[in-house]
């Protein structure tokens, strides 16, 4: 979902207020899809944010495997096969107090107007795979997220 100004991580903004009530300013959001994408191929670590010597282009999508030039987007392919829908994946850190965490536990969310009806269910990191492992972009973005933070990159 883009934004007004065509950008990913403002529409991410806008639905973690919709959908959370939290206010998280655009520029506090990672995206995880595109730090991944910009890995150097020498392995050399990189933390989020750094620039990466000779890798100008990173975001704008790595050729694929088979030989066939086709460009992938820096984003999760939910269907690939079935069609060509991606989607970036964001992380927000931010340090909440405990009682404000408590607090939106069980809470009634989303755009009534667009008929969403969202029940907020908080969980601890470590647990969430047990929790949310219907959600097929849940599961990539807490693996990026692993993979990086193993990495040391976050």
């Amino acid at each position: 979902m883009l934004d007004d100004s065509g950008t990913f991580a403002g529409g991410a903004a806008k639905e973690i207020q919709e959908e959370t009530g939290l206010i998280i300013p655009e520029n506090e959001l990672i995206d995880l899809t595109a730090l991944v994408n910009s890995l150097p191929k020498s392995g050399r670590k990189q933390k989020a944010g750094e620039e990466t010597e000779g890798d100008e282009g990173a975001n704008e999508g790595r050729r694929d495997t088979n030989g066939n030039g086709e460009k992938l987007q820096t984003g999760v392919y939910p269907s690939p096969g079935g069609c060509d829908e991606f989607i970036p994946l964001f992380l927000c850190q931010k340090r909440i107090p405990r009682r404000e965490i408590e607090e939106l536990q069980g809470k009634l969310t989303g755009l009534r107007k667009d008929g969403e009806k969202i029940t907020l269910k908080i969980v601890r990191l470590e647990e969430v795979w047990k929790e949310a492992w219907r959600d097929g972009k849940m599961l990539a973005a807490w693996a990026l997220y692993s993979g990086l933070k193993e990495e040391g990159m976050l």
